[in-house]
Protein backbone atom coordinates (compact mmCIF):
# COMPACT_ATOMS: atom_id res chain seq x y z
CA UNK A 1 0.00 0.00 0.00
CA UNK A 2 1.53 3.52 -0.93
CA UNK A 3 2.13 6.30 1.57
CA UNK A 4 0.29 9.14 2.44
CA UNK A 5 1.47 12.34 1.73
CA UNK A 6 1.85 12.83 5.51
CA UNK A 7 3.00 9.32 6.51
CA UNK A 8 6.08 10.05 3.69
CA UNK A 9 7.08 13.81 5.34
CA UNK A 10 7.22 12.13 8.48
CA UNK A 11 9.33 9.63 7.30
CA UNK A 12 11.56 11.91 5.33
CA UNK A 13 11.89 14.27 8.41
CA UNK A 14 13.12 11.08 10.38
CA UNK A 15 15.99 10.30 7.41
CA UNK A 16 17.25 13.67 7.00
CA UNK A 17 17.43 13.79 11.02
CA UNK A 18 19.34 11.12 10.44
CA UNK A 19 21.62 12.24 8.41
CA UNK A 20 21.92 16.10 9.96
CA UNK A 21 20.33 17.15 7.40
CA UNK A 22 18.70 20.69 8.00
CA UNK A 23 15.22 21.34 6.37
CA UNK A 24 14.73 24.70 4.62
CA UNK A 25 11.31 26.70 3.46
CA UNK A 26 10.28 25.89 -0.05
CA UNK A 27 10.95 28.33 -2.63
CA UNK A 28 8.89 27.69 -5.69
CA UNK A 29 10.72 30.37 -8.35
CA UNK A 30 14.32 32.34 -7.58
CA UNK A 31 15.21 35.10 -10.11
CA UNK A 32 18.82 33.67 -11.90
CA UNK A 33 20.55 36.55 -10.07
CA UNK A 34 19.94 35.35 -6.41
CA UNK A 35 22.56 32.57 -6.10
CA UNK A 36 20.08 29.75 -5.62
CA UNK A 37 19.09 28.13 -8.70
CA UNK A 38 16.75 25.21 -9.89
CA UNK A 39 16.84 23.09 -13.04
CA UNK A 40 14.37 25.08 -15.41
CA UNK A 41 14.61 28.28 -16.20
CA UNK A 42 11.90 30.66 -18.03
CA UNK A 43 11.92 34.33 -19.01
CA UNK A 44 9.30 36.50 -17.41
CA UNK A 45 8.22 39.76 -18.84
CA UNK A 46 8.51 42.40 -18.33
CA UNK A 47 12.31 42.82 -19.30
CA UNK A 48 12.57 39.11 -20.01
CA UNK A 49 14.64 38.47 -16.30
CA UNK A 50 15.09 34.65 -16.19
CA UNK A 51 13.93 32.80 -13.45
CA UNK A 52 14.50 29.26 -12.46
CA UNK A 53 11.14 27.45 -11.42
CA UNK A 54 11.63 23.79 -9.07
CA UNK A 55 11.35 21.09 -10.65
CA UNK A 56 12.58 17.46 -10.64
CA UNK A 57 16.10 16.69 -10.91
CA UNK A 58 19.71 16.90 -9.20
CA UNK A 59 20.86 19.97 -11.41
CA UNK A 60 19.96 22.44 -8.38
CA UNK A 61 21.42 24.77 -5.85
CA UNK A 62 19.29 25.04 -2.43
CA UNK A 63 22.30 25.79 0.06
CA UNK A 64 22.94 30.08 0.10
CA UNK A 65 26.52 30.33 -0.92
CA UNK A 66 27.89 31.79 2.12
CA UNK A 67 27.35 28.16 4.40
CA UNK A 68 30.00 26.08 2.93
CA UNK A 69 32.45 27.87 3.91
CA UNK A 70 31.39 27.42 7.94
CA UNK A 71 31.91 23.89 7.69
CA UNK A 72 29.68 21.07 6.23
CA UNK A 73 26.38 21.93 5.44
CA UNK A 74 23.01 19.90 4.58
CA UNK A 75 19.76 21.45 3.63
CA UNK A 76 16.27 19.56 2.06
CA UNK A 77 13.18 20.95 1.22
CA UNK A 78 9.75 19.65 0.33
CA UNK A 79 7.50 21.48 -1.71
CA UNK A 80 6.52 22.31 -4.97
CA UNK A 81 7.16 20.77 -8.62
CA UNK A 82 6.52 23.12 -11.28
CA UNK A 83 6.93 21.50 -14.65
CA UNK A 84 5.52 20.98 -18.03
CA UNK A 85 1.97 18.97 -16.44
CA UNK A 86 1.70 21.86 -13.77
CA UNK A 87 2.00 22.01 -10.08
CA UNK A 88 2.36 19.25 -8.38
CA UNK A 89 3.43 18.68 -4.13
CA UNK A 90 5.50 16.77 -2.65
CA UNK A 91 9.07 17.44 -4.26
CA UNK A 92 11.90 16.46 -2.24
CA UNK A 93 15.83 18.47 -2.82
CA UNK A 94 18.77 17.55 -1.19
CA UNK A 95 22.03 19.63 -1.72
CA UNK A 96 24.54 18.25 1.43
CA UNK A 97 28.23 19.65 1.01
CA UNK A 98 30.76 16.51 2.51
CA UNK A 99 34.38 16.61 3.83
CA UNK A 100 35.44 14.11 0.96
CA UNK A 101 34.09 12.87 -2.24
CA UNK A 102 33.96 9.08 0.07
CA UNK A 103 31.33 10.47 2.07
CA UNK A 104 29.44 12.25 -0.38
CA UNK A 105 29.14 9.20 -2.55
CA UNK A 106 27.64 7.34 0.37
CA UNK A 107 25.85 9.75 1.53
CA UNK A 108 23.96 9.80 -2.12
CA UNK A 109 23.85 6.41 -1.66
CA UNK A 110 22.30 6.08 1.40
CA UNK A 111 19.03 8.83 0.73
CA UNK A 112 18.74 7.12 -2.48
CA UNK A 113 18.34 3.99 -0.93
CA UNK A 114 16.57 4.78 2.14
CA UNK A 115 14.05 7.42 -0.15
CA UNK A 116 12.99 4.36 -2.92
CA UNK A 117 11.17 2.87 -0.10
CA UNK A 118 9.10 6.09 0.02
CA UNK A 119 9.03 7.71 -3.07
CA UNK A 120 7.44 7.58 -6.77
CA UNK A 121 11.17 8.18 -8.12
CA UNK A 122 14.08 9.23 -6.78
CA UNK A 123 17.57 10.56 -8.51
CA UNK A 124 21.26 11.28 -6.83
CA UNK A 125 24.38 12.21 -8.01
CA UNK A 126 27.74 13.57 -6.65
CA UNK A 127 30.15 16.18 -7.93
CA UNK A 128 32.23 19.69 -6.45
CA UNK A 129 30.15 22.36 -5.83
CA UNK A 130 31.80 25.64 -4.64
CA UNK A 131 35.13 23.41 -4.41
CA UNK A 132 33.68 21.06 -2.02
CA UNK A 133 32.12 17.41 -2.71
CA UNK A 134 28.45 17.69 -2.67
CA UNK A 135 25.69 15.46 -3.32
CA UNK A 136 22.00 15.90 -4.53
CA UNK A 137 19.21 14.24 -4.46
CA UNK A 138 15.40 14.64 -5.88
CA UNK A 139 12.76 12.79 -4.80
CA UNK A 140 9.16 12.64 -5.72
CA UNK A 141 7.06 11.88 -2.77
CA UNK A 142 3.31 10.65 -2.60
CA UNK A 143 0.95 13.74 -2.67
CA UNK A 144 -2.35 13.89 -1.41
CA UNK A 145 -3.05 16.95 -3.19
CA UNK A 146 -2.45 17.71 -6.45
CA UNK A 147 -3.13 21.56 -8.07
CA UNK A 148 -4.25 21.94 -11.74
CA UNK A 149 -1.88 23.96 -14.08
CA UNK A 150 -4.42 27.11 -13.80
CA UNK A 151 -3.99 27.51 -9.97
CA UNK A 152 -6.93 25.79 -9.25
CA UNK A 153 -8.17 24.01 -5.86
CA UNK A 154 -6.42 21.68 -4.56
CA UNK A 155 -8.09 18.10 -5.00
CA UNK A 156 -10.35 16.96 -2.10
Amino acid sequence: MPLSGDTALRAVADIMRRHGIEEILEVPAVPAASGLRYRRSVLLDPGDEPWYLRTFGTDFEIVPAGRPRRGPSRCYSVGRDLDEQGEREGLLLVQAFTDDRAAAEGLARSLVGELSALAEQVEGRTDQARQRPCCWVAARLPADRHRAAEGGAPDA
